[in-house]
This record gives C-alpha cells, structure tokens and sequence, in this order.
C-alpha cells in the first residue's frame, strides 16, 4: 500500500517533465526577432515608434515568432552603446542578433511626402547580417499604416517561418526565394518614382512656374521692372524632400534692357545653392544665393561689359499636385 503513493508521484512528475518539454520544444520552434523603433522622416517620431510597436505585435499573433520587449531591447542596447534607432547597417545587425540572439532583425523607417505616407520594412539575418526579406509599401492617410504593418507579416509568414539555421543549404533556399521574377517584379514596381508636384512662385518683381519630380525640378522664371526684363530656365537637385528642403541648381537668363539714354540686351548664367522653409500648408519661403556671369551688350554703341556677380533670390512658393 505505501508504494501507490511513491508511484503516483514519480508518474506525476514524469508527465510534468513531458509537458514541459513539450511547452520548451514549441517555444524553441518558433523564431526570435527584436524588432527596432522605425525611424520617422517628415512627422513626429512618435509614429515610427508606434508603428514598430504595432508590428511586434502583429508578429505575435501568428504564433511563429518570439519577440524581445521594447523596453528591454532599449536598455540592453544603451548598455551596449548600439544605436536604437530604425536604420543600422550589417555589423550593427549582426551585433544586436548575438547579444539578443534575435534571429532576425526588423529595421524600418516611415517617410512622409506630402500626404503620403511611406513604410519601409526590412527583416535582417542576426547571424549573417543579409537581407532575407523587405517591402515598401504606401499609404494615402497614417490610419492605413497598421493595416501596411499587417500585410508586411502575411509577407513574411507566407509559408513556413523563415529557416535562419547557419547551413549554407538554408542560406540558398533563401537567396532562391528573394530572387524569385514574381517577386523582384513587385518590388521593382513599389520603387518606381511616385512623388510630383507643381509650385507657383511669387518673386520681387516677377512669377516662376517649377515642376518638381522627386529630387529633380525645372523652373521657368520671368522678372519684369521699368527698365529691364529677365527670363530663362533653372535647374534644381534637392539633397533633402521633406521639412527644410535643401538644394542647388543651375541656371541660365536672357536680359533685355532699356533706359533714357542707351537700350540692348545680354545674358547670364551660373550656379546658385539655398533653402525652402515651410510657412503654412503647401507654401513655403525659398531663398538662395550664387555667382552668375553677366554679359550686356548696347545697341546703339555697339559696347559691352561682362562680369562675374553673386545674385540673391527669394521667392514664396504655393505647392499643388
């Protein structure tokens, strides 16, 4: 009779032992990501952020990953002296994945242009620091972007769980997948160039009319007083597309002049650097400033005079689609 009892207890906690083996195993199946704050560009940072956050736990909910919380991930990387925010190379990667032993690493930012909103997602190998997946996906409102963070998940958890084992077998599958005509074909139509504009300017004295695609813009401009007339092309590369944009360009005029005592005309050209600032929705205040050779030629007396001046440009511009 006293040996039911012992027996009991030893059945018991052989099946505890099970359970819980069971529970480690269904644990360890499942794929550890440390997923970073997004960086935001053209809105508060505070939307990246949520964005990472509703991403975390959307990863959650498939059942397939591990994720490391916030909270701890930020204060083991201020340990660690590692950037936190949500663009890192390869070895920062890496880096995070050893320390986290994260298998994969989310990266991402949110660019706002316009009134688009723009999510960039890359999920990063924590051993290898390669890209085994990424997505650039558009929204026309910030209420669509959880519902881009959605689809980003389904693109990831499409099949099977990502297989990060360091067998170089696994690491081709991979490459395989990435490389596939049907997907490169998506990506490639998500990174054409979508972002245009028109701009009206209101300069002292004259008007200029800009077209603006991307990071490129050509302008026609046309200044007119009591004794002069200047019109011509300019040509615009912007280094920044959001906030305070930042730009040079270059430029070229036809000048035609008329006085009391001598009329004639002439040109100018030259290069010019500056900034827009945003004063209101759609409007901003742009001002530049560069070398121009002017060369002027008098009818009458058949004399010229050409020099090298710096020329100061300020305009307000209204910005439309």
């Amino acid at each position: 009779m006293k040996k039911k009892p012992l027996l009991f207890k030893v059945l018991l906690a052989f099946i505890c032992v099970c359970a819980f083996n069971v529970l480690l195993t269904a644990q360890n199946a499942k794929v550890k990501v440390a997923v970073m704050d997004f960086k935001t560009i053209g809105d508060k940072a505070s939307l990246g952020e949520g964005a990472a956050e509703i991403l975390r736990t959307t990863l959650i909910e498939t059942g397939k990953y591990t994720i490391i919380e916030r909270s701890m991930l930020k204060q083991i990387l201020e340990e660690q002296k590692l950037s936190s925010s949500g663009i890192v190379d390869s070895k920062e990667a890496v880096n995070i994945g050893k320390i986290l032993g994260a298998k994969l690493i989310a990266v991402g930012s949110i660019v706002k242009l316009g009134e688009t909103y723009t999510l960039n997602i890359r999920f990063v190998n924590g051993e290898t620091g390669e890209v085994v997946q990424g997505k650039k996906l558009t929204a026309k409102s910030k209420e669509e972007i959880p519902g881009l963070c959605v689809q980003m998940v389904k693109l990831l958890s499409g099949g099977a769980p990502p297989k990060l084992e360091k067998k170089k077998e696994t690491e081709t599958k991979i490459e395989i997948e990435i490389e596939k005509p049907q997907k490169q074909t998506v990506l490639q139509k998500n990174l054409k160039p979508t972002y245009s504009e028109w701009s009206i300017g209101f300069l002292y004295p004259g008007a200029a009319l800009k077209r603006i695609v991307n990071k490129h813009a050509w302008e026609i401009k046309v200044q007119s007083g009591s004794d002069i007339f200047v019109a011509g092309p300019r040509y615009y590369r912007y280094l920044t597309n959001s906030g305070i944009k930042i730009f040079w360009g270059l430029e070229a005029d036809y000048i035609g002049f008329k006085g009391d005592e001598s009329e004639g005309s002439g040109f100018a050209g030259g290069a010019f650097a500056g900034g827009e600032i945003p004063i209101a929705q759609n409007i901003g205040l742009s001002m530049d400033i560069g070398p121009m050779y002017i060369n002027l030629s008098e009818s009458d007396y058949s004399q010229s005079v050409s020099g090298l001046e710096y020329i100061l440009n300020m305009a307000i511009y209204w910005h439309f689609k």
